[in-house]
């Protein structure tokens, strides 16, 4: 073999032990990435452009998944209620196919925050969610400050984002 060749096999064995390491979905730190989706009142909604300034749960889950604590969303509710004058608003993205009229989302009728329909996954895709339920907490900036795979209890969600909305842990050790 020759040396070009032996350098060659070395660079796209490197390569591809370093695309095998990177970590799948957004990383803390990373912007939030742009889409478009319909909510269910029928709106566009845009994030990150309709959320500027403000601290954003973003909830992925699904009608469909056995794994989605749907009450959660209720929490999310109250916390919206709590937290809403300082900046803080959820944003639930379901990755259910949704029929007109369809009565599982009944439950879900008197949420006043941002629930949104991504049927097509491309959402999701753009975010790199591999499993539901995924939850993303974002600063006022636009930055991924917390990440949550699975599910937590609610106590422990407040916590997330009540620590970006009070600028605690991460924002300590940058001074």
């Amino acid at each position: 073999m020759t040396l070009s060749r032996i350098t060659l096999l070395c660079l796209t064995a490197l390569l591809t032990l370093t695309a095998c390491h990177k970590k799948p979905g957004l990383q803390i730190g990373d912007p939030i990435p742009s889409v478009t989706l319909k909510g269910y009142d029928g709106h566009p909604v845009k994030l990150p452009d309709d959320f500027k300034g403000k601290v954003v749960l973003v909830r992925f889950w699904s009608l469909d998944c056995g794994f989605c604590n749907k009450t959660m969303l209720a929490s999310l509710e109250r916390f919206y209620q709590k937290y809403k004058d300082q900046g803080f608003i959820p944003v639930a993205i379901n990755e259910s196919r949704i029929r007109e009229g369809d009565e599982r989302l009944k439950p879900f009728e008197q949420l006043t925050y941002p629930m949104l329909a991504d049927e097509y996954n491309s959402a999701a895709r753009q975010f790199g969610v591999i499993g539901l339920p995924t939850t993303f907490i974002f600063d006022e900036q636009g930055i991924l400050r917390e990440k949550l795979s699975g599910e937590a209890k609610s106590e422990e969600f407040e916590k997330l984002f009540t620590t970006v909305l009070n600028k605690g842990g991460f924002y300590e050790n940058a001074h």
